[in-house]
């Protein structure tokens, strides 16, 4: 069993926050619990290097169909770049749809996780 932190507000907001809370805590059974949507109003570069950073540290990710830019504008996350850096992380674990758009998600989620399974396949 794993304690997880997840980048979610607080000192988790900025990456300099988590990684000091995660440099800090030294178990083998403390992580990270990534969500690529929740570093926000910041370039989108810059998110993805944020969540790269992050990556290796990852016991589970949450992945959200868009992320919020800096101009604070949803914009669709690149499921083929979060693949290959959490492929360049090593992560093994689980990968989690956290879906929080308008669309009726019984319809849309079919097709996002379609989306995700040829990306990270």
């Amino acid at each position: 069993m794993y304690l997880a932190l997840e980048n979610h507000g607080g000192l988790t907001t900025t990456i300099d926050g988590i990684m000091r809370l995660v440099k800090d805590v030294k178990s083998p059974w403390f992580g990270v619990n990534l969500d690529t949507g929740n570093f926000r109003d910041i370039k989108l570069d810059t998110m993805y290097d944020h969540l790269a950073r992050l990556a290796p540290y990852s016991v589970n990710v949450q992945v959200k169909v868009t992320m919020r830019d800096e101009r604070k504008q949803n914009v669709p996350a690149d499921f083929k770049r979060l693949a290959s850096i959490l492929t360049k992380a090593a992560y093994r674990g689980y990968i989690v749809l956290e879906y929080e758009e308008d669309d009726d998600p019984r319809q849309a989620c079919p097709r996002v996780i379609a989306q995700l399974r040829e990306a990270f396949a």
